[in-house]
Formats: C-alpha cells, structure tokens, sequence
C-alpha cells in the first residue's frame, strides 16, 4: 500500500499564519501611503480577521475541556472580520459602497458575538457562520458583476473568492462528515484569495498610475497648446497694436521706437509725405476711394524701400520714411514721388491720378526725431505752398 503523505496541522497553522501576517503587513502599509485607496485597508483587514481565525483555532484545538466563551468569541469575530473584509473589498474594487441595509446586518454580526461572550451559548457559532457565509456570496456577486462590466482586475478576484467558497464548503461538509476530511483546506483557500488580490490591487493601481500618466501628457500637451495659442494670440494683438489695417504699414508708435533706435547708431534721411488733394477725393469719390488711394500710395512708397528702411502711416494722408544715410535722400524722395505719381485708382466712373508732397530733413546720428520731424514738417508745408507734388529739402 502507498504511504499517504499527511502534513501535520501546526506545520499548516504556522503556514496560514505567515501568509496571513504579510498579506496583513504589506497591504496595512500600502493603505498608509494610499490613504484614498479603501481596497488595501479592506484586504488588509480580512487578513487581520484570518489571522485571529488561525491563532484562536490553533489553541482551541489544544484544549481538553470546554473553550472559554472569550476564546470562541475571539474565534467568531476574526471569521467576521476576515469575511466582511473581503465583502468590503469586493464593493471598493468596483468603486462601491456598501448601502445602509449592508451596513446594519454587518453590524448585526456582532450580536451573536456578544451573547457568545455574555452567554457561552454553541448555538451562536453556526448563526455566525451561515451569516458570515452571505457576505462571502455577496462579495463573490460583486466581484463577477464587476468583471461583466469590464473590470478586468476583478478576474483574479472573483477567482479567489470562488477558490476560497469551495474550499471553506469543503471543509464544512467534512465536518459534517459528508466529505472525507482534509486538514488546511480554509488556509490554502485564504492564501490563493490573498495572493490573487493582492494581484488585482497591484494592476488596478499600474492601470491608473498608466491612466495618470496619460492623463497628465494629455494636460501637459492642452497647456502646451493653450500656451502657444496665447503666444500667437499676443503675438497678433501686438502686430495689431503696431501695424495700420488699412495699409498694413507701421503705425506711428511703432515708427517712432524703431527710427529712435535706429538713429542712435547712424545718420538718416527723414521724409514726411502727404497725399495731394486727399479731402477732395474723399469728398467727392467718396471713403472706399479715399481708402484706395492710401493703400496705392502705401504701395508705391514700400516698393522704393530697402529692408532696413523704416516707412509708416503718420495719420490721415500722412506717411513717413526713414532712409537710409548712405544714399542720396534727395533723389530717392523724387522716385518715390515719380512712383505716385504714375499710380492711379478706379473711383466709380473715372480713374485718378494720384500725386504726394515731400518734406525732408537730414538727420545726424543722436539727433532727437521729434525735432527732425518738426523741420521735415515744415519742408512739407512749404512743397504744399509751392504747389504740391513735390519734394522740399529742410534748409
């Protein structure tokens, strides 16, 4: 006959107790730094409860005489802790509470305690057992609804707990005498539960740390575009703010920085220009005709500019340039002069020839612009005085 390999019960004991203490150990200090996290401190409580069931039991079974009504007491509240524990645990990995009815029948387990412990009554501890078996069904249920509705860390739970409900009904029925007895069946019940949900806690968490990851590329990269956006945003209210929609020209403020910059390094050339008869255009064609003969004299005036050239609408029909030192202002006034007046405009009916008046003054380097243009702006009364489309030099 073959020898029958029979592990001793104590050798099981110390074996479900180890497992019990680490399973309580880590998931009690994963709960202290997840404080959010209900899950571990569940997980931990129901191996706190098993822990409690296997010491308590272990003496029970030394004992040659009746139990204290305090040791079987101890015994039922550890059953109670270890199996509303994994109840509780099952509702959080869903994202659950349990509702006011669940509540009040767990604390109703503890009236079958109490009067175990006033009374001593062995009437108590099935109560107990069938009672504590309902929560080990609820959590069950749970934890298959959760997998249904696509939780897929709930897997290796509800995997455990159908491990753990076989082999606690095993031992059950074996103490009823209807299956063969098996010592450690509960322990190995309780060790493949805690490892399989010590699993799905350690998923659920690399799940929503990936998702916290994600979520925070996802907020980084909408900032990043919020930001270049207000970047692009400010960037055209300063175009705006520097720039004359009508001609698209630098507008006074933004000429008067530049040329103040500029003629702190070099000498320039300074010509203030001003539209020929603009009041009788706009009066007589009208504004869209006004507007077309500012943006033809714009135009005209850019084309005969270099890059480092300055040119912008002063205001009204006025335009004004900074030229470069290096050529003759004299003479670059006259092409551009000669550029306006070969530039005409539709207005209804007819076509208008345009024409400009110049006024120029020669800047030296440091010379202050407001008192250039007040020179240049007399030269340009004068070119009006003389009979317009002209250039005058400031003397």
């Amino acid at each position: 006959m073959s020898a029958q390999l029979v592990i001793p019960i104590e050798l099981i004991d110390a074996f479900g107790a180890g497992v019990y203490v680490l399973t309580l150990a880590s998931q009690a200090e994963l709960w202290w730094h997840r404080r959010r996290r209900r899950t571990h401190f569940w997980l931990a409580a129901s191996a706190l409860g098993a822990l409690v069931v296997n010491l308590t039991g272990a003496h029970l079974r030394t004992l040659a005489q009746a139990p204290s009504p305090l040791l079987v007491a101890l015994n039922m509240l550890g059953v109670t802790i270890a199996l509303v524990g994994l109840y509780q645990l099952a509702e959080a990995v869903g994202g659950k509470r349990p509702g006011r009815l669940a509540q009040g029948l767990q604390w109703a387990l503890l009236l079958p305690i109490a009067v175990q412990l006033v009374t001593g009554n062995p009437a108590t501890v099935p109560v107990l057992m069938a009672a504590t078996a309902l929560f080990l069904l609820a959590a069950l249920w749970r934890s298959i609804l959760n997998v249904l509705a696509g939780d897929r860390e709930s897997r290796s739970l509800a995997f455990g707990l159908t491990l753990l409900f076989v082999t606690l009904l095993y031992d059950v029925l074996a103490e009823l005498q209807i299956l063969p007895r098996q010592e450690g069946f509960p322990v190995l019940g309780f060790t493949i539960l805690y490892i399989a949900a010590a699993r799905a806690l350690s998923l659920r968490y690399e799940r929503d740390y990936r998702e916290l990851i994600n979520l925070r590329g996802e907020l980084e990269s909408r900032v990043q575009q919020r930001t270049l956006e207000l970047q692009e945003a400010n960037h055209r209210l300063d175009l705006l703010s520097r720039t004359d929609t009508l001609t698209g020209l630098a507008n006074r403020r933004c000429f008067q920085e530049a040329a103040t910059a500029l003629l702190q390094q070099q000498a320039a050339c300074l010509l203030m220009i001003d539209i020929d008869h603009f009041k009788r255009i706009n009066d007589d064609y009208g504004h869209d005709a006004g507007d077309a003969a500012l943006r033809a004299v714009a135009h005209a005036l850019a084309a005969e500019l270099g890059n480092s050239e300055l040119l912008a609408r002063w205001g009204g029909e006025e335009f004004i340039a900074l030229l470069s030192p290096a050529t003759d202002g004299s003479a670059r006034a006259e092409r551009m002069r000669k550029a306006i007046s070969a530039t005409a405009i539709p207005a209804g009916n007819v076509t208008l020839r345009l024409s400009a008046s110049f006024g120029l003054v020669e800047l030296a380097a440091n010379e202050a612009l407001d008192a250039g243009i007040t020179r240049a702006d007399a030269a340009l009364y004068h070119a009006k005085r003389d009979g317009r489309d002209r250039v005058v030099v400031a003397s």
